[in-house]
Formats: structure tokens, sequence, C-alpha cells
């Protein structure tokens, strides 16, 4: 591989990456991450789309090198949404339902202890 392949490669990914973020909202990155995970997608996925788009292009490695590192600069960025979103429902969860912050202590989380069984009588001492 060239350095014009190779500089082609990593521009692709990173427009493929960028156009994937715009077209579903949910899974952006912002611009500087889609082009990274862009730029990442291409230069790992885009030799391998490549062989599989080059029998359809027969032959024009330039358009299957690019679309080969756009579609993976794509999959790699929508990857990379998906799990972020998971990570992030997972943190909200985790800190919401089970730990609650101490006043008297910056800083650290304790686990709320279960509410006592409300009772109808008072207990008095045990013999």
């Amino acid at each position: 591989m060239d350095f014009g392949a190779i500089l082609t490669t990593l521009i692709a990914g990173g427009v493929g990456g960028n156009i994937a973020g715009a077209l579903v909202k949910k899974l952006n990155l912002g611009p500087l991450g889609n082009s990274i995970t862009g730029i990442i997608g291409g230069f790992l996925g885009g030799p391998a789309v490549v062989n599989m788009v080059n029998p359809i292009t027969q032959g024009g490695m330039v358009f299957s090198n690019i679309a080969g590192s756009g579609i993976g600069g794509a999959v790699v960025m929508i990857l990379a949404g998906l799990i972020k979103n998971w990570w992030d429902k997972r943190q909200a969860q985790t800190k919401s339902s089970s730990f609650q912050k101490d006043a008297d202590v910056s800083g650290s989380y304790t686990r709320t202890p279960p509410q006592p069984k409300s009772r109808d009588y008072q207990e008095g001492p045990r013999p």
C-alpha cells in the first residue's frame, strides 16, 4: 500500500464516520469522535470491505478503496455509539437505583438499607 492509498483510506473512513453520525443522531459521538472512530474503522475495516466491493466495481481500486473505507468507518462509528449509549444507561441505572451519596462524607457511596416493615403495635422489652 502506498502513501496515497493510506491517505485515501483514512480520509474516506473519517468521512464515512461523520456521515453515519449525521444520519443516526442517537449514536452521534460529535465531530471529533465520529472522525476518530471513522478513521480507525476505515483503516481496519477498509481492506476487508474492499475485497467484497472489488468484484462489484470490477477492478476500480480507487473507488473500492473509498467505498470500503467509508463503509468500515461508518460501521465502527455506529458500534462505538451503541457501546457508548449502553455504557451511559448502565451508569445511570447504577447511580440512581441502588446507591445514595452520604451527606457527611463527600464522594462516598453506600447502599441504602431496606425500610423496616410498619407495625401496628409497640414492641416492649424482651424477657
